[in-house]
């Protein structure tokens, strides 16, 4: 026993004697040979030199008097904040029989009963503020160009009201424990009475050779050219709708088995459905009062606020670049964008943009998009999404409260390139910060990951502010720029 713990302690002598051997001549090499290692062997010529440097951008807040919105999704309601002003919301939309559709079976020449029903699932605000829808009939064919600026007015009724209806979003009549159990994932529904005669009409409809103008999204748009809903009582909640339907509820039969397992055949109530759907036209309308004071020009702030707000613009100086980088390539360019705590009171409804917020129903989430200010037409009415290239995505960090876009060199080389080609003196680079949802899909092909895959983009419809720094020294760029000789 003792000589093997002695043989043992001889080893591990002789290993630490070795390494401090190994150090002591690694310590005693020249610092010089040590740096060209690698390097050593590569022609002069050839050796890459990279630059630094940190450039100013500018920053200003710019007015959205309108956006394209072509979405069956939308917002009804009225909200106020003390700072960012007031947002109202509601839309015009077309209907189509939902898959299912029929009124074959009826029992009688007449409907029982119409409801329009607007389905969300969430709202912002005051979840016990009292409010009032009105609908409206149309009165016009819509013009599909989905932006907001659209006037209702020219399009709808406004001297004859369909049907009305005053509500809460939290809806009273559901106890406190009931709520809270179905408060995720399910759908909540505000239901409107509308004439029983506008289903009667849409009955003696369905029953013409072809069933008439249910042949085609077309047909049934002029026969029935749709509703306008607005809020027209109260302030202090929104609804995020999801669905929009009409439900024509009628007695029919109904065919089931006995105990003797025979057929057996009794009346009761059945319902079908005209739904907005993607093959109708569904306008949203927003309205921003009181926000005025965003747009005063700032020395240390600019905002975002949606939906059809405003939103930030930056201009980097392309030229300044290029003095400074002379003609080597952009690796790099790192932008970090810095917000400011929330200016609210205890009444603040509106939340940070780009929240990554996942809307499972639905399948969208919050992002904050990044963007060349004449690119932003072709790429909403295209519903393109991020390449990293043209277009870039971002979200809000809430650890370093702020929004990074880790590089954004192509937009910025592209400019530079094109300067040199034309041999003309560079533009300012102006890009926009617009808040957005994003369509994705789940690919679960891994076991052991799930990833998700964005594949459109569309406007952010929902009420959201953020105020951004820009003051000096607060709003830069980083970039990092390298070249062989």
């Amino acid at each position: 026993m003792i000589n093997c713990y002695r043989t043992k302690k001889m080893k591990l002598n002789s290993i630490f004697a070795a390494l401090l051997l190994g150090i002591f001549c690694l310590s005693s090499c020249d610092q010089d040979t040590l740096d060209e290692v690698g390097t050593g062997v590569q022609p002069g010529s050839d050796k890459i030199v990279v630059t630094s440097d940190s450039f100013d951008v500018a920053g200003s807040t710019i007015a959205m008097n309108t956006i394209y919105a072509k979405s069956i999704f939308g917002l009804l309601g009225k909200l106020s904040d003390p700072f960012y002003g007031t947002t109202e919301g509601g839309y015009i939309c077309q209907y189509y029989p939902s898959e299912g559709f029929y009124l074959d079976y009826m029992v009688g020449n007449t409907v029982d009963s119409v409801q329009l029903k607007i389905l969300y699932t969430t709202y912002i605000g005051d979840s016990i503020a009292p409010m009032e829808v009105s609908v409206y009939p149309v009165n016009k064919p819509l013009t599909p160009d989905y932006y907001t600026n659209v006037d209702p007015t020219q399009f709808c009724d406004m001297n004859t009201v369909l049907g009305k209806q005053v509500y809460t979003p939290r809806d009273m009549t559901i106890t406190d424990s009931a709520y809270n159990a179905t408060a995720s994932g399910y759908y909540r529904a505000l239901s409107i009475n509308l004439p029983a005669e506008l289903g009667n009409a849409l009955l003696a409809e369905y029953k013409k050779p072809n069933h008439g103008a249910y042949s085609s999204p077309e047909a049934m748009a002029a026969f029935f050219p749709g509703t306008y809903l607005k809020s027209t009582f109260g302030t202090g909640s929104m609804l995020n709708i999801e669905k929009t339907a009409i439900y024509i509820y009628y007695q029919r039969e109904y065919t089931t088995q006995d105990v003797n397992k025979e057929d057996s055949i009794y009346i009761g109530t059945g319902a079908s459905m005209l739904t907005v759907t993607k093959e109708v036209v569904q306008q949203n309308h927003y309205t921003n009062s009181g926000d005025g004071s965003l747009l005063t020009p700032s020395a240390d702030k600019m905002y975002l606020k949606t939906p059809a707000g405003v939103c930030a613009q930056l201009t980097i100086d392309v030229q300044q670049i290029m003095n400074k980088m002379a003609n080597r390539k952009l690796s790099n360019v790192s932008l970090d964008i810095k917000a400011y705590p929330k200016e609210y009171t205890t009444d603040f409804n509106f939340e940070f943009p780009g929240l990554n917020t996942m809307n499972t129903l639905n399948t969208t989430r919050s992002k904050l998009l990044l963007i060349e200010k004449d690119s932003v037409q072709t790429f909403f009415e295209g519903q393109k999404t991020a390449d990293n290239s043209s277009y870039y995505f971002s979200t809000f960090n809430t650890i370093s409260y702020s929004y990074l876009y880790p590089n954004i060199a192509n937009v910025v080389q592209r400019m530079i390139n094109k300067a040199l080609e034309e041999k003309k003196t560079p533009e300012p680079l102006q890009l926009l910060l617009i808040p957005v949802q994003v369509s994705y899909s789940v690919d679960q092909s891994s076991y052991y990951t799930t990833s998700y895959v964005d594949y459109a983009t569309s406007n952010y419809l929902a009420p959201s502010a953020v105020s951004l720094k820009k003051g000096l020294g607060d709003l830069k760029i980083r970039v990092v720029a390298s070249d062989v000789k």
